[in-house]
């Protein structure tokens, strides 16, 4: 019985092949977006996943006080996680992590070639245990047994000595440090929070050897014995402030246990996230909810498609009926038909998606491959969406075939109950609802991308190519390198400096004149001279740093921002001029100049104080050269550095980064779910199109009579292309003024985010309105036009 039921299903199905490949079509187009999305997602969440403790590791976050404005940290004072270890009995181990020169970059000599490294660090042995390290080479038992030793991933490996063994090999790093291959070890899982390619033993290093509750630039992760609570260790390292910090000096109030599962995605609202590879849980939700809705509108569309063409099994059906069909088996004839239909669209979703994968790639900016696409979790995720899809889109037509009056179906008069007609509306609507929200939302953040791109920062990041030269250690080559560029064609200004804006400045603190307790936290960088030229910063009082100062010379001199100013109590930038205040950096610290406010961070922070500073004795050293640049032909212009830094430094790999660039990456998150929310929402509103392109259909099926006859009796092509359309703009209309406060309340609480916004702009609900409303003219209109165009007597003919 069964087979019977399947070939009356297929032959329904190649009888009405034009709505059997249109139903095949749409689903597999959703089915190809809904599984390149799970997979997305899936990967997202898999983050961490795969070390064997991962369940009792955590990330030690640090919440500083008011005057840091309660932010959280996940870089720590380095003796905070010996102190848990020592005094906090469930704290099994604890490895701490910090960055090579605070960068992570550096150059390296081996094997008689340079490397330039952006992913050096300084480490516990602990590390190798807490994380599962596989070593290659060497074992972590003895890694950091001697004195200067390094051990480096197995990728660094081939890339410096290629097939031959690593261990026991020399590198030098940044022409200082020469160090001892002490092992070499797997990779990190690209899925996973850690980058580290180069591990140094921390204990070999001032960073190390110097425990202080003072300088917060470390990583620490601890591993609790089982059953251990987060919560109440929490409490305890928290204990440790009081009882190892004097009051005056507590600029930290709270530690927080981070699960490591959590590292990846819930890091937004911290300071510094560690990794680059950082990815942001309401993006995944993003994803995962689309897919959801992309699905369920797929059915939808199958729900209308299939009535669509009800009536032209109408008759079959009632057929069926009179011989003895029990409303069951009437059902199970249209479930098949979904079923058959769900399984094609499976397939061909499936090839859709491996087609579609290197742009899908491309556009959420993570890497996907085949073997994720077709895992045996997605597999079974198709399995079951094939289920959902099989029970809801045919339950519709099943129960409405199944319910008609054998008559009705013989005499093909199908009448819809008033609740029928009600769902297929509320399932337009719904559709269209969908799809407003979402052109709203390809607005809003289009315009806020947009508008950050655009926005004045205070500075000008354009046209300045940043340089590390951190291992020049002689001022004299230092000096012969500026004055080389310099002479270089196109080049219009050099700044010396410690870092670049938003990338490993130094915090200090400044007070009033008078006062000691309290103070305003401030981002600092050393200079050898002017920065102003460089960097484009806007002098409103004073003037730069000074580039020479003589050799007895001990004062510090400032270069402020407004809100340093302004926290100073000048409300007049030039009063501010030539006052001596008290800072960390020098007994006389001189303010020689005012600049305007500029953001050196992400527009979604305020912008704090920020100071650079020039003396004679620097507390951080001279790490990069910014220059700015005035020519046609860039890749030229850096190939010409490029050579007059080999023949300086020809033992040192070279290295170069735009500023610009580097901004962007602050907007990483946003602008992936900018591009996934605008094309995504493209191919759900041609999704809907295709259930509105069905409800059309069925419509003008209902009607073919009537329309008949308002022929005959003389109505117009127009006419009645204006008659079936008015009740889908009806629809659409609806659609606008539900779609309007939702869309408002979502993306303003994204906005939200932002400390530097656009403000909502309302013609946006007129652009989104006006874009669903064509889109479903176009559609319907199709179908409307076509039905007007039949000529009457075939209409009328079976009366």
């Amino acid at each position: 019985m069964l087979k019977n039921y399947i070939k009356i299903a297929w032959r329904s199905l190649w009888k009405n092949r034009f709505f059997s490949m249109l139903n095949i079509f749409g689903l597999a187009i959703s089915l190809a977006i809904a599984i390149l999305l799970i997979t997305y997602g899936r990967q997202e969440l898999s983050y961490n996943g795969q070390f064997k403790k991962e369940a009792d590791i955590y990330r030690v976050i640090m919440q500083a006080n008011a005057e840091y404005n309660h932010e959280k940290r996940s870089n720590l004072p380095n003796a905070v996680g010996p102190a848990m270890q020592s005094d906090i009995p469930e704290v099994n181990t604890t490895a701490r992590l910090v960055r090579l020169d605070f960068t992570g970059f550096g150059s390296i000599r081996a094997n008689d070639h340079n490397f330039i490294e952006k992913n050096i660090y300084l480490t516990d042995s602990s590390l190798f245990n807490l994380f599962d390290v596989k070593f290659t080479e060497g074992n972590s038992l003895t890694a950091f047994s001697t004195p200067n030793s390094v051990v480096i991933s197995s990728s660094k490996k081939d890339k410096i000595f290629g097939k031959e063994p690593a261990l026991n090999k020399k590198i030098i790093i940044n022409q200082r440090d020469t160090l001892n291959i002490s092992g070499v070890f797997q990779d990190f899982p690209v899925n996973s929070s850690f980058e580290g390619d180069i591990f140094l033993n921390i204990l070999d290093s001032w960073m190390g050897k110097n425990v202080h509750w003072s300088n917060a630039s470390y990583f620490t992760f601890c591993l609790l014995n089982k059953h251990a609570d987060p919560t109440i260790i929490a409490e305890k390292a928290t204990a440790l402030i009081d009882k190892y910090v004097p009051k005056e000096n507590q600029y930290l109030t709270q530690f927080h246990l981070q699960p490591l599962s959590h590292v990846y995605l819930n890091s937004q609202d911290l300071r510094d996230n560690m990794s680059t590879r950082k990815g942001n849980m309401k993006t995944v939700n993003t994803v995962f909810f689309l897919s959801f809705l992309i699905i369920l509108i797929a059915c939808i569309n199958y729900m209308n498609l299939a009535t669509a063409r009800s009536q032209k099994n109408g008759k079959e059906v009632g057929i069926n009926k009179v011989l003895g069909a029990h409303r069951n088996q009437i059902k199970l004839r249209f479930y098949l038909e979904t079923g058959i239909i769900a399984f094609f669209s499976i397939m061909f979703g499936l090839l859709l998606a491996i087609i579609a994968l290197p742009s899908f790639s491309h556009v959420i900016g993570s890497d996907i491959t085949i073997a994720n696409l077709l895992s045996m979790a997605n597999i079974g995720i198709s399995l079951a969406i094939w289920f959902i899809i099989t029970l809801l889109g045919g339950s519709y037509p099943a129960f409405v075939m199944a319910n008609i009056p054998s008559l009705s179906l013989m005499k093909n008069s199908i009448t819809q109950s008033k609740i029928a007609q009600y769902l297929r509306n509320g399932l337009v609507i719904f559709q269209f609802t969908c799809s407003i929200v979402l052109i709203i939302g390809v607005i809003i953040i289009s315009l806020q991308m947009r508008h950050i791109a655009k926005k004045d920062l205070g500075y000008q990041p354009t046209n300045i190519v940043t340089m590390p030269i951190r291992y020049i250690t002689s001022m004299d080559k230092l000096k012969n390198l500026n004055e080389s560029i310099q002479s270089l064609t196109g080049t219009q200004s050099i700044a010396t400096l410690q870092t670049f804006p938003g990338f490993g400045e130094s915090g200090k603190k400044i007070h009033r004149p008078g006062e000691t307790k309290e103070g305003l936290p401030v981002n600092t960088s050393s200079s050898l001279g002017t920065v102003v030229p460089t960097l484009g910063l806007h002098l409103i009082a004073g003037k730069d740093l000074p580039n020479d100062l003589a050799p007895t010379d001990s004062s510090c001199y400032l270069l402020i921002n407004e809100v340093i100013a302004s926290y100073l109590g000048y409300t007049n930038p030039n009063d501010a001029v030539g006052q001596i205040i008290p800072t960390e950096l020098s007994p006389r610290t001189t303010i020689v100049g005012v600049v305007r406010n500029f953001n050196f961070q992400s527009l979604k922070d305020a912008v704090g104080g920020y100071m650079y500073y020039r003396t004679n004795s620097p507390n951080e050293s001279y790490r990069y050269l910014l220059i700015r640049y005035d020519t046609q032909s860039v890749p030229s212009y850096i190939a010409q550095i490029q050579q007059l830094f080999n023949h300086q430094f020809p033992e040192v790999a070279f290295d170069y980064q735009f500023l610009d660039e580097h901004i962007q990456k602050y907007y990483t998150a946003e602008n992936r779910t900018n591009h996934i929310i605008s094309t995504f929402s493209v191919l759900t509103i041609f999704i809907a199109c295709l259930g509105l392109f069905g409800l059309a259909a069925f419509t003008a099926e209902q009607r073919k009579k009537e329309i008949g006859v308002r022929k005959v009796l003389g109505s117009s092509s127009f006419k009645i292309v204006q008659l079936l359309s008015t009740k889908f703009i009806g629809l659409i209309i609806l659609s606008l003024l539900i779609a309007t406060p939702i869309a408002w309340w979502i993306f303003s609480h994204w906005l939200q985010d932002f400390n530097d916004k656009i403000t909502f702009p309302l013609w946006s609900f007129a652009v989104a309105g006006v874009f669903a409303l064509s889109i479903a003219l176009i559609t319907v209109g199709y179908q409307a036009l076509k039905a007007a165009l039949i000529n009457p007597v075939e209409s009328l003919r079976d009366e």
